[in-house]
């Protein structure tokens, strides 16, 4: 008797364990792909840990970024997203990072997710939005202008990040 009791408990735990499984599977796979998408889950989260931790990125892609105020181009400096202790071991790595400075950016997550311009900026601890960039505001005198391959845009901070694009951003008076 307590044998078939103590299967009983196994096969209702088992049962159990299958349908909370098969019912959060069908919940992620149901939810529209914006739902999935947190604030900025770039920003200190565990998909920045694989190269710690020597998981392989299963997506790898770079863009370009260039920063020109008043005709001048700023530099974006080499090991943005890199975080290292006080004794210099890098202890952090985002998977938006640069590795040099010549604005070429890369992307390495563990899974396929949204990225967009402004978690670069979030994770260089950098102002930019459609009023400022960096510390240049828009006025009556300045403007703030975004290409994304040649095309002016108007996303600005919310700009999706995609493979070998090149991304302009031009702060400037007013002709």
């Amino acid at each position: 008797m307590n044998n078939a009791f103590n299967s009983d408990i196994l096969k209702t735990i088992f049962l159990s364990l299958i349908t909370i499984s098969a019912l959060t599977s069908v919940y992620y796979l149901n939810m529209d792909e914006e739902e999935q998408i947190i604030e900025n889950e770039y920003l200190k989260s565990d998909i920045c840990y694989y190269s710690l931790n020597g998981i392989k990125s299963d997506y790898h892609y770079h863009f370009q970024l260039n920063i020109t105020i008043n005709d001048e181009r700023k530099e974006i400096p080499m090991n943005i997203g890199f975080d290292f202790n006080e004794t210099g071991e890098l202890v952090f790595l985002h998977p938006i990072h640069t590795y040099d400075n010549s604005g070429r950016i890369h992307v390495e997550t563990t899974k396929n997710a949204t990225a967009l311009l402004g978690f670069f900026f979030d994770i260089w601890e950098k102002d930019f939005t459609k009023n400022k960039i960096l510390n240049y505001e828009i006025d009556e005198l300045h403007l703030i202008e975004v290409k994304v391959n040649g095309e002016i845009i108007d996303t600005h901070e919310d700009t999706i990040l995609e493979p070998y694009v090149f991304i302009d951003i031009d702060y400037r008076k007013i002709n």
